[in-house]
């Protein structure tokens, strides 16, 4: 699908109908992309619930302290990768595809 949105970009810069860039739509990936991201999201929801959101014990050894900021930073980096993705690319891949496709008719930000 990343390839698919760079060509939708080339076309839609240069305002230009690209075959290659509309088919298939870009929406049927992103949606399953965002229920892979919803999924992702709620087993990392259970793990912070599991592990008393990431508190670590006391008596815990250093590579118990390590999984445990490790699975922090990772879940920041997932919030970070979701956002983009979600609130920014999805919708201008749409929004551009949607352009490409009526010919440039739609203005592009």
């Amino acid at each position: 699908m990343f390839p698919q949105i760079v060509s939708i970009e080339g076309a839609a810069a240069h305002r230009m109908l690209s075959p290659q860039a509309v088919l298939p739509p870009v929406q049927s990936p992103i949606q399953m992309l965002v229920l892979d991201h919803d999924s992702a999201g709620a087993a990392l929801h259970e793990i912070r619930r599991l592990s008393d959101n990431y508190q670590v014990p006391a008596d815990a050894c250093g590579s118990y302290r390590a999984l445990y900021g490790a699975l922090q930073s990772f879940e920041a980096g997932l919030h970070q990768h979701v956002h983009l993705e979600n609130n920014i690319l999805f919708p201008r891949a749409v929004t551009m595809e949607q352009a490409v496709v009526s010919g440039g008719k739609k203005c592009l930000n």
